[in-house]
């Protein structure tokens, strides 16, 4: 797929939402593709006849291996035949879950607190992807905004519930500025790279790819501020406990599928990525950009726990939550499967 030319700013606004409407076109097809012929036969039937799943999936590069698991057949040749329902960014995936449209989803770990933190009963079923660049303050230079510490007394965009909340506040904190001290706007993430580009607000706490598409529609006009050292985001497969109880055998299958997707990008990373464009509609510059510094491995470490701890005390601190105490995370990882497929990925301390 060769490169977009780049839109002048007053079609940044048509430029957007051409990029989520190929993004749900995109996914459509890859769904209706991995039922058919056309795609990468399994290499032996499984016993019986396939079990139905919905797979409420982010259609960005944070879903990776569950792009490839679908495109490369790996679900169905676990016996599994899959319904994908695309969305922009994992949180709106969740919520499908949530709302029984979905048996599993794709997502980062701040929305998962929360609605735990909520009541949800909900276990991640794996980590899929981590990554220490994948948030980052984009802002206005031209509007001053030559460091951090220029962001007091500004208006800074975030979508509430989501990684891009938790990042504004643990990179104010570490500059000493209080959160009261900025202006915060929520905006869906789609929404941010437009907002910033039409100077309604003077900076964008985002997560890829939005990071990269607001830094190309500033263009010189903007800066970036990433930091590694500040927080490490995971990205998972969640499922509620009812379905991973009526169903364990559908999440080893899922497991499996997503462990033969792991090798597959590891030792195919420019189909990979081929695949994840097809998928999501994503500039293939940008898929490439945020490759670099990813890490697509399946697993339940540590950092999943020490994250969503951090996180529910960032949560109840400023309000965000109606909860007084730290959940037992333990008691929303789902360990059994996983234990199952890969025990060596297992890092949790129990």
């Amino acid at each position: 797929m060769e490169k977009e030319p780049k839109m002048p700013p007053d079609n940044d606004a048509s430029r957007m939402k051409l990029l989520v409407i190929r993004m749900t076109i995109a996914v459509t097809a890859l769904a209706v593709c991995a039922c058919l012929s056309a795609c990468d036969p399994p290499a032996e039937k499984p016993a019986g006849p396939p079990e139905k799943v919905t797979f409420a999936v982010s259609a960005t590069t944070d879903s990776v291996l569950a792009q490839v698991a679908q495109a490369k057949g790996f679900l169905r040749r676990e016996g599994l035949e899959v319904t994908v329902r695309p969305h922009p960014y994992g949180k709106p995936a969740l919520e499908d879950l949530l709302a029984g449209k979905a048996d599993f989803a794709t997502v980062a770990e701040t929305p998962v607190m929360f609605a735990i933190m909520k009541g949800a009963k909900i276990s991640v079923v794996a980590t899929i992807e981590t990554s220490s660049k994948g948030n980052a303050i984009i802002a206005r230079k031209d509007r001053g905004i030559l460091s951090l510490a220029d962001l007091k007394g500004r208006k800074v965009a975030v979508t509430r519930g989501t990684t891009s909340d938790y990042f504004l506040d643990a990179v104010l904190a570490v500059n000493g500025i209080a959160r009261h001290e900025v202006t915060v706007v929520d905006l869906n993430a789609e929404q941010l790279p437009e907002a910033l580009a039409k100077g309604e607000i003077d900076a964008v706490s985002a997560f890829s790819p939005y990071t990269i598409l607001a830094q190309e529609q500033l263009g010189k006009s903007g800066i970036a501020f990433h930091d590694k050292e500040i927080y490490t985001w995971t990205f998972n497969v969640v499922a509620t406990r009812d379905f991973i109880r009526k169903h364990p055998d559908r999440v080893a299958k899922m497991l499996r599928a997503l462990v033969r997707a792991e090798a597959f990008a590891r030792d195919n990373a420019a189909e990979a990525q081929k695949i994840v464009i097809g998928f999501s509609g994503i500039d293939p510059a940008i898929v490439r950009d945020v490759w670099a510094d990813t890490r697509f491995v399946v697993s339940l470490d540590q950092t999943l726990v020490i994250a969503l701890e951090d996180e529910s005390r960032w949560a109840m601190k400023h309000g965000l939550t109606e909860a007084k105490t730290v959940p037992n995370y333990l008691d929303y990882i789902y360990f059994d499967g996983l234990k199952a497929v890969r025990p060596e990925a297992v890092r949790i301390l129990r």
